[in-house]
């Protein structure tokens, strides 16, 4: 966990589902339950859990040794939701709990329900796609056109519900120049950032969500292009501006921070 913590990610998961073998799944629920009485307090707004699937005997039992915790993580991550009813149900159980939630959606049934469970989700939460189960599941590949219909749901349903779209991960860690096309990729298709599985990842996948000084630039140039024109559409450098272009401008100078 410290190593982690060190690695120079926003946010770093400590793992209860897939990272833990089965056999192993009490020991590791034990440690992060000595982790949350002795240090989780000082780093809580960095930590996320991943707890097992709600609609498992572990995930049950993760949720109920996380109410006992005396601090509760800044975010908790939810596998392989299939329901919205699962996330009002925990949302509940949870209330009075400062945390952010990402749910994602790992599974046909969840892909199939995904505008229901993004819509579902509380203030502050993001909609992830584990691209990898969806895959096993299907009996796709993880290849481009593969992932094209379940990216879309994805980021569909959390463009109804307002919120941002993560990607899942890239699982060659050592090909970076791989991962960083894959990124460029899912950017275009609206996602607004990637889960990372090594902490090579963490530099690339920043530098690619990041909006660059050009894009601020060209932004900021729009919106007061669009103020000087009164509203409405105008043109701008031999283009068209209307409401969507805007909206997008606007979206990137949110994401930079600027003003």
């Amino acid at each position: 966990m410290e190593k982690a913590l060190a690695s120079g990610a926003d946010w770093v998961a400590l793992d209860l589902e897939d990272g833990v073998g089965p056999a192993d799944k009490s020991a590791a629920r034990q440690a992060l339950t000595e982790f949350a009485s002795a240090g989780l307090g000082d780093v809580a707004h960095r930590i996320a859990v991943r707890i097992n699937a709600p609609n498992q005997p572990d995930g049950v039992r993760d949720l109920a040794a996380m109410f006992d915790w005396p601090v509760w993580p800044g975010m908790l991550i939810l596998p392989k939701v299939e329901a919205a009813s699962q996330v009002l149900q925990i949302v509940s159980l949870a209330e009075g709990r400062t945390c952010i939630f990402l749910l994602t959606l790992e599974t046909a049934q969840g892909i199939a329900n995904a505008v229901e469970i993004a819509c579902a989700a509380p203030e502050g939460a993001l909609l992830g796609y584990g691209s990898a189960d969806h895959m096993a599941e299907t009996g796709g590949t993880m290849t481009e056109p593969s992932l094209f219909y379940g990216r879309g749901a994805v980021v569909n349903a959390a463009a109804v519900a307002g919120v941002p779209a993560m990607d899942g991960v890239w699982l060659n860690y050592k090909d970076l120049d791989g991962l960083r096309r894959e990124a460029e990729l899912v950017k275009s298709l609206g996602f607004t950032g990637k889960i990372a599985i090594h902490p090579d990842q963490i530099g690339p996948i920043n530098a690619i969500f990041s909006p660059t000084e050009d894009e601020i630039a060209t932004a900021r140039a729009l919106i007061a292009a669009s103020d000087n024109a009164g509203g409405g559409a105008f043109a701008y450098n031999g283009k068209m501006v209307d409401a969507p272009v805007l909206a997008r401008a606007r979206r990137i100078m949110d994401m930079s921070g600027s003003n």
